[in-house]
């Protein structure tokens, strides 16, 4: 039977604890070679759906795959997004519309056994995705920050906010925290909410420096597709830890100490001709992320580090910085089977015949 696995199911059985330890393990694989995934790949194509006028929007389709032997497993992420750019603030953000059903989104991750080659379960990917997240940059504090950092700046207050801060808590003895948002109001109601389900003190900056000004962890999770970090933000001994490859300002790469991507592998991106038209309409591209002018290859990954292969933290005056380039697709292999494992001990989800998936036919 292949089991079938809501947000809800998810939640039941998954801890950051666990999330950071099995994609620890992974990063271990990935850096002896045992693990392997490809690149993302995107397709962007127009979209009929109902968004302001003013707002360039765009059907995104996005796919991420890959194999843990050690699990005897493999899967592949997808997602289907409907998607805007709005300005706020006069800064180019990137938005999710909840255009399914419901309003609702679309984001799966499709679980297959290498042993029989079956599908053996479907995840819906909300809380997978945000865990992992959560746990691959805890995962690098754990390696590059000071082992006594206790302050945080937190720069948004978002969906993507509160797993940062939970994982961070796993590897190290955070105790206070610093927010700031465009939206005071919305910083405000983090803080209360987040300060009392994880049990930090809390408070509320004015402005973006003002929240990182005298942290030992600098967190940036926010959906911003313009840099707005800047070199002379970051102090010594500080950790710098951004969830988009968008928030950094250029100067950081050179002025940190210790740089350490996720993963050298950029995104394909694939468009149509109309597509491109409506670019050069909005004069804007829309992709995930503008380009930028940067050798990823120039800096190790995630894997290295914990692999072993290169250093992290030298001295407690290091500048570190942890950039969570792009996803990598093993990470959902990694997570899900955890999951699904944890569900199937426990009884969760639904079922349905395996038989579905399979054919007699050879392809």
């Amino acid at each position: 039977m292949t089991l079938i696995l809501s947000n809800d199911d998810a939640a039941a059985v998954l801890s950051m604890a666990s999330t950071i330890d099995a994609l620890e393990r992974l990063y271990s694989d990935l850096g002896s070679g045992s693990a392997v995934y490809r690149g993302r790949t995107d397709l962007f194509s127009p979209t009929c759906a109902t968004i302001d006028e003013k707002i360039p929007a765009a059907h995104q389709f996005k796919t991420l795959d890959g194999a843990i032997p050690r699990l005897q497993a493999t899967s592949i992420r997808v997602t289907s997004d409907i998607v805007g750019f709005p300005l706020v603030d006069g800064k180019r953000r990137r938005i999710k519309i909840p255009a399914a059903e419901g309003k609702s989104y679309v984001g799966l991750v499709f679980l297959f056994s290498s042993v029989t080659g079956e599908l053996i379960s479907v995840l819906q990917d909300g809380i997978l995705q945000r865990y992992s997240v959560g746990a691959i940059n805890a995962i690098g504090a754990k390696h590059l920050a000071r082992t006594d950092a206790c302050r945080v700046g937190l720069i948004g207050a978002g969906n993507q906010a509160a797993p940062q801060l939970e994982a961070l808590k796993v590897v190290r003895p955070i105790r206070h925290v610093q927010v700031y948002s465009p939206s005071r109001a919305e910083a405000e109601a983090f803080v209360q909410r987040v300060g009392r389900d994880l049990d930090l003190d809390m408070s509320v900056a004015d402005t973006a420096r003002e929240a990182v000004s005298g942290v030992d962890i600098a967190v940036t999770a926010t959906n911003s597709r313009e840099p707005f970090f800047p070199a002379d933000w970051l102090q010594p001994g500080m950790h710098l830890s951004c969830m988009q490859r968008d928030e950094p300002m250029m100067d950081c790469f050179s002025a940190a100490d210790v740089v350490v991507f996720h993963t050298p592998m950029k995104e394909h991106e694939y468009v149509s001709t109309d597509f491109q038209a409506m670019e050069r309409e909005y004069d804007f591209v829309m992709r995930d992320h503008p380009p930028r002018d940067l050798d990823w290859t120039a800096f190790p990954d995630l894997g290295a580090l914990v692999a072993g292969k290169v250093a992290g933290r030298t001295s407690a005056e290091q500048t570190t910085f942890f950039l969570n380039s792009t996803g990598v697709g093993a990470q959902f292999t990694a997570v899900a089977h955890l999951i699904y494992e944890r569900c199937l001990a426990e009884g969760r989800g639904q079922t349905i015949p395996t038989g579905w998936f399979t054919e007699s036919i050879q392809p």
